[in-house]
């Protein structure tokens, strides 16, 4: 691992400056909520929450989802009152039991999320259907178990259990940073022609769109100590981070620290009239594709973690488990755990900074894809390439191996579009510093059919999932 790091990305780490909104980081594990700041000056956001990107419609008694083409923004019915800045500009005292909070909520996530890509990737993102939409319309509920985006909207539900419990959609963090993330990466990537849009850019959609989320909930100033005070310092237990969308305090939508390998998920196809078809009857789709994609990259962001709990001299070598195996790690896992939590009630700030350190790490090598990767000829393979080379040009280069077992364990291969070469001494260990591919300045495909045509694949494969009580 290089000795010299980039600074953390701590946009909201801090309260100040901006304007001020509460967020729920895990509403179903009971948490308060989070005061955070937007990097938008006090008085500069309206009513609704709304600016000059997007705006808050809390609809009264919307009647149904949209439904491009044919039912599309603006919301044209009744509005409930909008949520209002206080006198000097902040969204921070609403009550939590209101609409107004649920709007806010809803807007305070968006904006977030968005605000933290734009300084990953380094450049004002626009929404890809701009040029028809410039406003984003955020719809706070409806009375749908599901939650979708699309040109010129994102709209929430709620979720239902079994038990008749519901939650609305809007409170939870990772349902609207997903969706956030699928407008992201239309903007940045763009779109294979519409009749080209195939299984491995579906897939990669969900997994990124997840990651996007997981980032965005590791700058809550209250998750990273929560994080590792749940651990003992051991990400690879069950956590409120790698348990994406929680729906309670012990169950998920789907769980970014999983096993999946590409044999796991082999045969499930995309019909042309756009019906996924899974040989198993299990009735799979890209969710389940984008698994082993998802779980090698959140691997990755453990792997860097541990490198940098080994390098600053905070994790005991009887508790280094990297370059074991998985059984290996199994099977000394309590000791393990025991080590770790020693280790943390000794240096509980340098695991919050290593945490922050493999957080930012995984998000700028998730930039460096999404700016190189072409949407029409895009695969597992080469996305693993550029996300390991991104890892390279920060200097992770002693971890090469490690990075390429934890894809090839799962069955991608990012060999053979990897290019890069050895630099410096050949004495200790080896640093390499990759040949950059060429980085878009825009998106390679903004053409309205054809992020329509993805946007009706991404929801049809939503709806597939829906009798599991499962959305986005």
């Amino acid at each position: 691992m290089s000795s010299t790091r980039a600074a953390p990305l701590d946009l909201i780490d801090a309260v100040a400056p901006g304007t001020r909104f509460r967020l729920f980081a895990v509403y179903a594990e009971g948490m308060t909520p989070d005061t955070v700041a937007i990097p938008l000056p006090p008085g500069t956001i309206g009513p609704g929450p709304s600016d000059s990107r997007m705006y808050v419609a809390d609809a009264a008694a919307k009647p149904a989802p949209y439904d491009p083409p044919t039912y599309l923004p603006p919301y044209e019915g009744a509005l409930l009152a909008p949520a209002l800045p206080d006198a000097d500009g902040h969204f921070d005292r609403i009550p939590l039991d209101t609409p107004q909070f649920l709007a806010a909520h809803l807007y305070g996530s968006v904006r977030h999320t968005l605000a933290l890509w734009e300084a990953y990737i380094g450049r004002r993102i626009e929404w890809a259907s701009a040029a028809e939409f410039p406003q984003m319309e955020l719809i706070p509920l409806l009375d749908w178990n599901n939650a979708q985006s699309g040109p010129g909207f994102l709209e929430s539900g709620l979720w239902r259990g079994p038990d008749g419990e519901t939650q609305p959609f809007a409170l939870n963090f990772d349902v609207a940073a997903h969706e956030t993330g699928h407008q992201i990466l239309f903007s940045v990537i763009g779109v294979p022609d519409a009749d080209r849009i195939g299984v491995p850019f579906l897939a990669f959609h969900e997994a990124f769109s997840d990651l996007i989320a997981i980032v965005g909930v590791l700058h809550f100033p209250s998750v990273i100590p929560r994080l590792l005070a749940e651990t003992n310092g051991n990400l690879y237990v069950l956590n409120l981070v790698n348990r994406f969308a929680e729906t309670s305090a012990t169950t998920q939508i789907r769980l970014a620290s999983n096993t999946a390998t590409m044999a796991d998920v082999a045969g499930i196809t995309l019909s042309p009239d756009g019906e996924w078809i899974d040989p198993s009857g299990q009735g799979r789709n890209q969710h389940a594709i984008a698994a082993p994609l998802e779980g090698a990259i959140f691997d990755c962001l453990v792997e860097i973690y541990q490198d940098t709990l080994v390098a600053e001299g905070l994790l005991p070598a009887t508790a280094d488990a990297r370059g074991w195996t998985r059984e290996e790690v199994e099977a000394s896992f309590a000791s393990l755990s025991q080590a770790s939590a020693r280790a943390l009630r000794r240096f509980d700030a340098g695991f919050a900074a290593a945490v922050r350190h493999a957080r930012d790490q995984v998000a700028r090598a998730m930039a460096h894809a999404m700016l190189t990767i072409r949407p029409e000829t895009l695969t597992f393979d080469e996305v693993a390439a550029r996300f390991v080379e991104g890892l390279l040009e920060q200097g992770n280069g002693a971890a090469l191996e490690a990075m390429l077992d934890h894809f090839l364990w799962r069955g991608i291969d990012p060999r053979p579009f990897l290019t890069f070469v050895p630099a410096g001494s050949r004495r200790g260990p080896k640093i390499f510093r990759p040949w950059t591919a060429e980085r878009r300045p825009h998106c390679a495909s903004c053409d309205p059919g054809a992020i329509r045509r993805a946007g009706v694949l991404i929801r049809a494969g939503h709806a597939a999932v829906r009798h599991r009580i499962v959305a986005i």
